[in-house]
C-alpha cells in the first residue's frame, strides 16, 4: 500500500488542522473549513488569508496569484488559497 505524504494546514479561525496530499492546492480546504472560496481563480480576493507561519512551504505566487494579491492590495503574508500551492509541511493561516 503506497502512503501518501500528507501537508497540514491550520485554519486559526476555525481551531482546527485540516490535511492535504504534499503539492496541493489549498483550495482542496474547501468544504473542511469556513474559509469563503467564491471565484477559485484568484480574481475575487474572498479567499485572501495572512500566513501566520509555514510561508515556506507554499509554492511562490504564480503570476496569477501575483495579479490578484496586487488588486487587492495585500501585504506579503497574505495569500490566495484558491491559487496557492503547499509543497510539505505545515502552515498556518487565519483570515
Amino acid at each position: 500500500m503506497k502512503v501518501i505524504p500528507m501537508a497540514e494546514v491550520e485554519i486559526k479561525n476555525d481551531a482546527k488542522t485540516v490535511k492535504v496530499p504534499d503539492n496541493s492546492l489549498l483550495v482542496d480546504l474547501d468544504g473542511k473549513c469556513t474559509i469563503m472560496f467564491a471565484c477559485k481563480s484568484g480574481s475575487c480576493g474572498s479567499c485572501k488569508c495572512k500566513v501566520v507561519s509555514g510561508m515556506e512551504n507554499l509554492e511562490k505566487p504564480d503570476d496569477v496569484e501575483a495579479s490578484g494579491l496586487a488588486t487587492f492590495g495585500t501585504d506579503p503574508a497574505d495569500r490566495l488559497p484558491c491559487v496557492a500551492k503547499i509543497k510539505k509541511g505545515k502552515v498556518v493561516l487565519e483570515y
